[in-house]
């Protein structure tokens, strides 16, 4: 049984994390090492630069819902302005924007690039429009250039939520973004099992982020060594012959291994919500995020990544209906494609031995009360989506069998 997703990270960097958990360490200097190496990479659609990328552009967070909550902190916004959004993301992100006295205003998605058409942003606006969070879903990047020159003529905060982008060190988003948002979570790209990096390119802003950020604790190192010890286990348990044998035993009793392993990988699952966020990573969980940024093997492999999920598309009866197909880049963090019964496709797949994913951790984001309208292509997104389990290297064989499972008439029923 193939798992819907495996941890992007190897044994020697889970011992050197666990050993960097036996160390004392100073956060503030761990933290500039890594806004260091994050801010020398390249940014997109322009040459590398080193003061385009430099470290005082960076902050170092512990998670990217912590780096939007800074932000928004910063940025003082009136309260009951509203935020334009990119209808599909984590609830968690509305729920910081609804935290700060701040109105989510949901902007309904192209299925093709998986971004709003510049129009909708316009159209979505009002005169308590004061900033817009716009997500890259799924490993699909896109230049924003129409969107950011709107944002500068209306003055409005643009932050780029890169979390599921991030695909080494050429690519640190929109040069023309305030923010720019990037996650090293643990199914994300590059993962330390935790850690974030915010790109802040308005100096005002990043000096009111810096000096919030430094009011905040320090996690404790007992919290990065528990990841740890979780995800090991974890990265154990979804191995292919033990997840196949969990697979069948949880089905044996009745019991739903999907949701537990959702459960398990939550990164806050469970806590409340602004106290877990307002804190400042540890130096071991910084040291770990270091070592990541730091290593040769991010860019070959999320080219292998995004071969394999070629591979497959080209096997599919429409390739163009994979969500994100028409983006500018698509790096396949997750191939997610639109079915009418995603229970029953998911079905098939887990009896061809792949357990295909439904992207639990996303949801639409609601309209407000007053601002009724409708985001169909992110409510089905949401409702309908099967994210199909990947990995390099798979053998063709494999691909076809997937393929093949996938029933030609789940295809083509899109809002």
């Amino acid at each position: 049984m193939y798992p819907p997703k495996t941890f992007d990270i190897g044994w020697p960097d889970l011992a050197y994390g666990l050993a960097a958990c036996a160390r004392d360490g100073d956060a503030e200097g761990a933290a500039a090492a890594v806004e260091r190496r994050f801010g020398a990479g390249g940014t997109l659609g322009t040459a590398r630069s080193a003061d385009d990328g430099g470290v005082r552009h960076c902050v170092a967070a512990l998670s990217v819902r912590s780096a939007l909550d800074l932000a928004l902190s910063a940025a003082a916004l009136p309260r009951g302005s509203e935020v334009l959004m990119s209808a599909v993301t984590l609830p968690d992100m509305w729920r910081i924007v609804t935290e700060h006295g701040l109105v989510p205003v949901p902007v309904d998605l192209d299925p093709g690039t998986l971004l709003p058409a510049a129009g909708q942003w316009e159209a979505a606006a009002t005169a308590r429009t004061k900033a817009v969070v716009v997500a890259h879903l799924f490993g699909t990047q896109a230049p924003l250039g129409a969107l950011a020159e709107l944002a500068a003529r209306h003055g409005w905060l643009l932050v780029e939520d890169c979390a599921q982008a991030y695909s080494g060190p050429d690519f640190r988003g929109c040069a023309a973004a305030d923010v720019s948002l990037f996650s090293f979570g643990p199914l994300k790209t590059a993962t330390a099992l935790g850690g974030a990096v915010a790109v802040v390119r308005d100096p005002g802003l990043l000096d009111s982020m810096r000096a919030l950020h430094r009011a905040w604790p320090v996690q404790g190192r007992d919290a990065q060594a528990g990841r740890i010890a979780k995800y090991a286990l974890l990265a154990v348990l979804t191995s292919r012959p033990l997840y196949t044998g969990l697979v069948a035993a949880a089905g044996l009793l009745g019991r739903d291994h999907a949701s537990g392993l959702h459960s398990a990988v939550g990164a806050f699952a469970g806590a409340d919500l602004l106290p877990a966020i307002r804190q400042r990573p540890g130096p071991a969980l910084l040291a770990l995020l270091d070592r990541r940024l730091g290593g040769a093997g991010t860019v070959r492999a999320v080219a292998a990544r995004t071969a394999v999920a070629r591979r497959l598309a080209a096997r599919l009866p429409d390739p163009a209906l994979v969500y994100g197909a028409a983006a500018p880049v698509h790096t396949f963090w997750l191939c997610a494609v639109p079915t009418p019964d995603p229970d029953a496709t998911a079905a098939r797949l887990r009896s061809a031995g792949f357990d295909a994913a439904r992207p639990a951790s996303l949801g639409a984001v609601p309209a407000p009360p007053d601002r009724p309208q409708g985001a169909r292509t992110a409510a089905h997104l949401v409702r309908h989506a099967v994210c199909l389990p990947l990995r390099p290297g798979m053998p063709d064989r494999a691909l076809d069998r997937m393929a093949a499972v996938l029933d030609p008439e789940d295809w083509g029923r899109r809002p």
